[in-house]
């Protein structure tokens, strides 16, 4: 029998962290990751800040718990027979849509180690049935990531020297200019500084 001093009480009825990142990515897409406390986060529940941290140690890692949940919402199925280049372009742009939707969580999903392996396997056998080599699939993966991380931070500036209507049309260029680029390793293969 525990010592009823030191014994931690048991987590809410219906209280999940499945409801808590839920409620978490509601409350960033309304206000951003930034603005995002654990104590609103509780209030916003209807529970105590402790009942909240029995499930979620830490905002850091609720943060990175939405970042696996975006990149789960985030894998689009694909069409068998559709262009694979194409449906990577479209995955990259929903994912890109779906972090423009929450701010701030752009970080505490594409470098933290959160894209999901299944989604990751998807894009790695669309690239190769493209034409990319294996050894090619990294580095264009890199590039799209690095690529996505910079169209974010570009939309996300208060002042763009592009309408928002044509920036999602450059970004959708950007995209296919890397796919389409990057298409194979072979000694004589067209390359950006090439083409």
């Amino acid at each position: 029998m525990g010592d009823p001093v030191t014994a931690a009480p048991a987590p809410r009825p219906g209280l999940s962290t499945e409801l808590i990142v839920d409620t978490a990515l509601r409350l960033i897409a309304r206000d951003g990751a930034d603005s995002l406390s654990m104590r609103q986060l509780s209030a916003e529940l209807g529970v105590s800040l402790g009942a909240t941290y029995r499930h979620v140690d830490s905002k850091d890692e609720l943060l990175v718990l939405c970042g696996r949940r975006l990149c789960a919402r985030s894998f689009l199925e694909r069409v068998p027979g559709s262009d694979p280049l194409a449906w990577v372009r479209d995955q990259v742009m929903h994912f890109y849509d779906l972090l423009r939707a929450h701010p701030g969580m752009a970080d505490h999903t594409l470098f933290a180690g959160n894209v999901d392996p299944d989604l990751s396997a998807a894009v790695r056998a669309s690239l190769v049935e493209a034409g990319h080599s294996e050894a090619n699939v990294e580095k264009v993966g890199l590039i799209l990531t690095l690529y996505t991380a910079g169209a974010l931070m570009a939309a996300n500036r208060p002042t763009s020297p592009h309408p928002a209507s044509n920036t999602r049309e450059l970004i959708v260029s950007g995209i296919d200019f890397i796919l389409r680029s990057y298409a194979s390793d072979e000694p004589g293969s067209a390359r950006p500084s090439e083409a």
